[in-house]
């Protein structure tokens, strides 16, 4: 979002500025299909779709770069869009998509779940964690792409999405349709995924034997 219109002016787009207007257009459209998803599939399921997503969307940017020649300055070394140019336009754009329908909203509303006497210093640590984040990221982006070389940056950041999706499957259980004391207890017995499930399947039974006797 920040980069945008060097990055694709980089790549050879004669019209940078007009680009923004497309991620940003993606990322608010895509904003929204959250809300839309939250309640019926959850918040894990979510996630799990999205950061595979963010992280595949990396790799093959990190991939296309191999074929865009640039320098060591970041200048490009040829003229017009190749293939790659094109490629890298459209992965970027998804990238965006399953950035703003997963862990962006995520990270806003996610501090609903911790309890109320630790909430508010829960979330002023999540906001100073993400934008500690923003911060850092925007003010390395373009070194990185020096120093690295832009596959090796796009690289890194895929392979951070990939650790974060191995965290996701393993260590962050669906709390979907779960009163707050459920949530507690959830984490009490840690991260664990398979407790979470088992204690919405009793739910989800316990919720039939009602609705049947009504």
């Amino acid at each position: 979002m920040y980069y945008s219109s060097t990055l694709f002016g980089l790549v050879g787009f004669n019209k940078p500025v007009s680009v923004p207007l497309v991620v940003g257009g993606t990322n608010f459209i895509f904003g929204f299909a959250y809300f839309f998803t939250l309640n019926r599939f959850g918040r894990r399921i979510i996630l799990l779709i999205t950061v595979f997503g963010m992280s595949l969307s990396l790799v093959i940017v990190a991939t296309a770069f191999h074929w865009i020649p640039v320098s060591k300055d970041l200048v490009l070394e040829a003229q017009g869009i190749n293939w790659a140019g094109t490629l890298l336009l459209v992965t970027i754009v998804f990238y965006v998509g399953f950035f703003a329908a997963g862990v962006a909203p995520v990270a806003l509303v996610g501090t609903e779940l911790l309890p109320h006497e630790v909430r508010a210093l829960g979330t002023m640590i999540n906001t100073l964690t993400c934008w500690g984040c923003n911060i850092i990221i925007a003010s390395t982006f373009l070194s990185m792409m020096k120093g690295m070389t832009p596959s090796g940056a796009f690289g890194f950041y895929a392979s951070i999405c990939g650790i974060g999706w191995v965290f996701i499957y393993f260590c962050y259980p669906e709390v979907h349709g779960m009163p707050l004391e459920s949530v507690r207890e959830v984490y009490t017995h840690g991260f664990v995924v398979k407790y979470a499930k088992s204690m919405q399947k009793e739910m989800k039974a316990s919720r039939k034997k009602e609705a049947n006797r009504v």
